[in-house]
């Protein structure tokens, strides 16, 4: 009688499977935002540019392609197969795809934060190494998320159970490499950002606000990275990983159309005598007050005029019309 009831009860699996299917609930919820962030976009993407429209295109349907294919695979290891733990020895081809997904949408995430970097010009002698450092990890962690899905398709069963070695390796280099990414593009901008403060009180809010944006944007990919490489490689007999694995392309799918949609945010809190025809978030600001001297000489020969009332005013007393911009890079 009591073999009978055991066997109604079955095995508690909870520990093998809990991972794959809250982790799918989350990308789930973290899909719909991804969703509701794109309609926002495409509502005022008629003032953008082709490429900019086509690119956020690409990233909602790599996006919905990736929720499709880790819904397939959760499908197989939890219904047609429930109870037994055969099928985690080999790894869908579904799964190994949205893998090859995931690295593309990562890859189109972070460059575009180099995009940024690039288009600002604002890093000084060091731009071309900062860029180029920051390239280079993405560009490795993107070869290292190919070979790590190319092992996924020859050593099938060697990626949930029983780890294989070669797997183990390109995973850690493209979550490394990944992570190391995130943390030098959040670093340039944020040093670029502080050096673009100014004397203006509005635009020094304003540009708190961004840096703001920019370290939170920051410190949740690169959260999760690192979340994801500690545990893949400190519980290599659990699926702990795969719920942070289908969540890393949700949360940069999900930043990227933050990013986008922050531009009008921004442009919004601008204050009304700041110009509103400049194409990134550039505000202009002009700044009139007298100064005995040219100083340090740092103000350009075109914004210096002489005062009119010569009587009065001393002779090396100068009325300075400074205007300062700061521009907050856009696609």
């Amino acid at each position: 009688m009591s073999s009978s009831t055991e066997s109604l009860q079955g095995i508690d699996l909870s520990k093998t499977f809990a991972p794959i299917y809250w982790g799918f609930v989350v990308s789930l919820l973290l899909g719909g935002i991804t969703i509701v962030q794109s309609y926002i976009y495409f509502l005022a993407a008629r003032r953008d540019q082709p490429r900019e429209w086509v690119t956020a295109l690409c990233m909602l349907l790599l996006d919905l392609t990736s929720s499709g294919l880790v819904a397939q695979s959760v499908y197989y290891y939890l219904i047609p197969n429930f109870g037994s733990l055969l099928p985690l020895d080999s790894v869908t081809s579904e799964l190994s795809t949205e893998c090859l997904i995931s690295t593309i949408i990562t890859f189109i995430s972070q460059m575009y934060f180099v995009y940024q970097l690039y288009i600002v010009q604002r890093l000084g002698t060091r731009r071309w190494g900062v860029l180029g450092s920051i390239s280079g990890c993405a560009l490795m962690a993107c070869a290292g998320g190919i070979a790590c899905v190319t092992s996924m398709y020859i050593f099938r069963h060697g990626v949930l159970s029983n780890r294989s070695k070669m797997f183990a390796i390109f995973f850690g280099v493209a979550k490394g490499f990944g992570t190391l990414t995130d943390i030098l593009a959040t670093i340039a901008m944020c040093l670029y950002l502080t050096s673009s403060r100014t004397g203006i009180a509005e635009m020094n809010t304003l540009v708190n606000r961004v840096i703001t944006f920019v370290i939170h944007r920051g410190v949740l990919v690169t959260l999760i990275q690192a979340l994801l490489l500690v545990t893949f490689y400190a519980a290599p007999n659990n699926l702990y990983w795969f719920a942070f694995h289908v969540n890393v392309t949700k949360l940069y799918a999900n930043t990227f159309f933050a990013m986008l949609n922050g531009r009008q945010h921004f442009k919004d809190r601008r204050q009304p005598h700041l110009s509103n025809r400049v194409p990134y978030f550039t505000m202009e600001s002009t700044h009139t007050y007298q100064k005995n001297g040219f100083g340090n000489g740092d103000y350009d020969s075109g914004t210096i005029a002489p005062q009119e009332d010569q009587n009065i005013a001393s002779p090396k007393s100068t009325a300075i019309t400074k205007t300062v911009t700061v521009e907050i890079a856009d696609i």
